[in-house]
């Protein structure tokens, strides 16, 4: 299944206790999937993937394929520090009907573009599913050079694409220059929601973007709008979202305030979090559901 679009880098949900609500993750999956979202992109970052065991994430990632049953396509975040957990991740989502897999480079160490050529080769050694790069400095203290992803991808032809989540347009704009010159297939997606246009105009695949996972006809309209060669509705949409950003910045964690969000709109129980990630700000909550007011994301809003 060919990735493109918009795909939302879904939050995991828990019940009270912190525990991985499964019914809840699969009513919200389908919540998503009504509004012609492109993809879903389990186990990212959003997805709260360091925050759980590795059984946990084979749980998850198990039911929620099942449940998805191929009405999207599906690519599954199997980060890790350790190559041998990354190996064993993505072979269990391959296993279980995964179209393609995220990886990050690993955090913590600061790392030659030699030993992460190595780390990305070995996966994409390793498997039959599509690869992506995940490039996100703001997490991993390290930028993947131009000329590591120019070469993994000449070397490796299942190496798809990446995520780019970088604050820095202009490496996302290089990497899409660049790395054409060698596959003309290799996909680039926009990580930071007011990339998604920009990034449209100058040749991204689409967008896997964080308001996605509460709001995800704003992206979907915009994404469909600019390619239905309908600027303004394009525009409009895009200063939707630049409102939406306000949510990266209502706590230390920005998928605490996502699932914030996703209770609010659809759901009647509290949001479930796991330590330490169950301390927050007290207000966040009555922030969220001001934005949600604001952007007439209304039918569940609880406050």
């Amino acid at each position: 299944m060919d990735f493109h679009g918009i795909i939302p880098p879904v939050v995991t949900l828990f019940d009270e206790t912190g525990n991985i609500d499964i019914a809840l993750n699969r009513s919200y999956i389908d919540q998503l999937i009504s509004r012609s979202i492109d993809g879903i992109l389990l186990m990212g970052s959003s997805g709260e993937f360091s925050s759980l065991t590795t059984e946990e994430r084979k749980l998850y990632v198990r039911e929620m394929i099942k449940h998805i049953n191929g009405r999207v396509p599906v690519m599954v975040g199997v980060g890790h520090t350790a190559l041998k957990e990354v190996l064993e991740l993505t072979s269990y989502a391959e296993e279980h009907g995964a179209n393609g897999i995220l990886v990050v480079n690993p955090y913590y160490w600061k790392l030659t573009d030699e030993q992460l050529y190595q780390h990305f080769s070995s996966v994409a050694n390793h498997t039959n599913l599509q690869v992506f790069i995940y490039n996100i400095p703001l997490l991993t203290g390290q930028n993947l050079s131009i000329e590591l992803i120019k070469k993994l991808a000449e070397d490796h032809s299942n190496i798809a694409g990446i995520k780019e989540t970088v604050s820095d347009f202009g490496h996302l704009r290089q990497v899409l220059a660049e790395v054409k010159k060698v596959r003309s297939d290799f996909k680039v997606f926009s990580a930071f929601d007011e990339h998604l246009l920009p990034a449209q105009m100058i040749g991204a695949a689409g967008s896997i973007n964080g308001s996605a996972v509460f709001a995800p006809e704003i992206s979907v309209h915009l994404y469909e709008s600019y390619h239905k060669g309908d600027l303004a509705e394009a525009q409009k949409n895009h200063q939707v979202i630049s409102k939406l950003m306000d949510v990266y910045n209502y706590g230390p964690t920005f998928f605490t305030a996502m699932k914030e969000a996703v209770h609010q709109r659809w759901f009647d129980v509290a949001a479930g979090h796991r330590a330490p990630c169950d301390v927050y700000p007290a207000d966040l909550s009555d922030k969220v559901a001001a934005l949600l007011k604001n952007i007439d994301m209304k039918e569940g809003v609880q406050k």
